[in-house]
């Protein structure tokens, strides 16, 4: 797999799923302001917070065909394998798809990340071990301090100005 970095801000993001598995992924999209609709008869109390706070949709029911149509993002975390293989079967080619209890079922990995100022950090092990990838993203991570994300800030900036200048 191509490890890429993508903008999802105001892009449909559809979780199928909703206990904590389903939480955390999705907490990742809102957090880079993707629009989420969240698919699943029941939801851990934190989705349902955010649901009651208007941040993202809840549709109580089982997911359907039609709840696959709209999104770019689709992760399907439900406690159910062949319900998420179902999802990954039935999205379509141009859809980027997330199954939980089968990485090979999808078509891209979500990796441990930490975001730290202007830099970001990305971790997989390609499903291998998602405890090993936090490990390792976490230790990564400790390298960097203030200093050193203050000094890429000011790179930003002076690359921001040439760009000005031309």
């Amino acid at each position: 797999m191509l490890p890429l970095h993508i903008d999802v801000k105001d892009h449909l993001v559809l979780i199928v799923g909703g206990g904590n598995i389903a939480y955390r992924r999705l907490s990742l999209f809102l957090e880079e302001g993707a629009e989420i609709t969240v698919v699943s008869p029941d939801v851990v109390k934190e989705i349902e917070n955010l649901h009651e706070q208007n941040l993202l949709k809840w549709v109580k029911k089982e997911v359907e065909l039609s709840d696959l149509e709209h999104a770019f993002i689709i992760i399907a975390a439900t406690d159910h394998p062949s319900v998420n293989e179902w999802v990954a079967e039935n999205a379509n080619k141009f859809q980027l798809v997330n199954v939980v209890s089968n990485v090979e079922k999808g078509n891209f990995l979500v990796p441990k990340s930490v975001k730290k100022g202007r830099l970001s950090l990305s971790v997989s092990t390609n499903g291998a071990s998602p405890k090993l990838a936090k490990e390792i993203c976490e230790e990564l991570s400790n390298q960097f301090d203030d200093k050193f994300i203050e000094n890429l800030d000011h790179l930003y900036e002076q690359r921001l100005k040439k760009k000005k200048r031309k």
